[in-house]
Order: C-alpha cells, then sequence, then structure tokens
C-alpha cells in the first residue's frame, strides 16, 4: 500500500473514532451508532442540521472507503495498514434518486444500502445488483429499528415488505 493510500486509510479511521478496522463486522459496529447519531433528519429545523449533514456525508465517505479498501484486500492480497480484515462486497458509489436522502450502508446481507426522507416518511432500500425500492409511510422508528436490526434483509422481510406499498426505481 503506497503512503498516500496509507494516509487515507488513517484519515478515514479516524473519521470514524478509530485507528484501524480489521473486518466489515468491526466497521459496522462503529459506523452504525455514529451513523445514527449524525443523522440529519434528528436535525431538522435546528442550526446543528448543516454540521449534522457534513459529519454524515464525512462518515459515509469514511465507510465507502474502508469497505472498499477491506474488500480490494481480500481480492488482491495487499495488506491493509495495522490491519488484515475479513472482506466482504463492494459499496455502492451511488445514492438514492431523492437527492435528500442520506445513503447509509447497512451490514452485509442481500441489501447495500438504506436511505429515509423524514419529510415524506420514504424508505429507500438498495439491493446487491442496485436494484432500489422505495417503501411509503414507514414511520421514522421503524427506520432506526431498521438501522439498528441484527440483519436489514430479514428486518426489511419480515417488517417492512409485508406493511408497506412500495414501488421498484
Amino acid at each position: 500500500m503506497s503512503a498516500r493510500d496509507h494516509a487515507a486509510y488513517a484519515n478515514h479511521c479516524a473519521t470514524l473514532g478509530v485507528r484501524q478496522v480489521r473486518t466489515v463486522d468491526e466497521l459496522n459496529a462503529v459506523y452504525r451508532p455514529l451513523i445514527l447519531r449524525w443523522h440529519p433528519d434528528r436535525y431538522i429545523g435546528t442550526a446543528g442540521h448543516a454540521v449534522a449533514l457534513e459529519r454524515a456525508k464525512a462518515l459515509n465517505a469514511a465507510y465507502g472507503y474502508l469497505s472498499a479498501a477491506i474488500t480490494s484486500e481480500k481480492d488482491s492480497n495487499v495488506a491493509l495498514p495495522m490491519a488484515r480484515p475479513s472482506g466482504q462486497r463492494r459499496v455502492s458509489e451511488h445514492g438514492f434518486p431523492d437527492a435528500s436522502v442520506l445513503e447509509i450502508f447497512v451490514k452485509p446481507s442481500s441489501i447495500i444500502s438504506v436511505g429515509y426522507n423524514s419529510a415524506t416518511a420514504d424508505l429507500f432500500v438498495k439491493y446487491h445488483g442496485h436494484r432500489t425500492y422505495r417503501y411509503i409511510g414507514v414511520p421514522p422508528l421503524a427506520f432506526e429499528a431498521l438501522l439498528l436490526a441484527s440483519s436489514a434483509s430479514a428486518f426489511v422481510r419480515d417488517r417492512i415488505e409485508r406493511q408497506y406499498t412500495y414501488e421498484a426505481l
């Protein structure tokens, strides 16, 4: 790994408040509480909204970079600095059709990422293969429960798909 890559890795780890991540599970364990804390929907109408939006963007950038680095390390056998991660899928580089929705990456499953628009109560779910669905009228507490679920795909299957109208995007 080049010095530039090492510096980028260290900076993204610092954004998440850690020195290193060895596995995707470790990455998810530090990312999820932070993105829940800094999600911009929690700060709508407050002076902290702009700060939360920038912080959430930085957290997502760190997650995307580190997740891709873990995958790349697994695929190429080039070790990350200070780490020997277990690897997983590549992270999508594309957000959701609704530009106001922040893309949040979830634990390894058939789902890549989720997003929520609190103004419209729309939940966006992006599956592997970049199939994206919009679930209509999902309450904020259901979205938070999804982010805390041990399996995002099981949660969506059991508690979202059967209760809310959805459309493929």
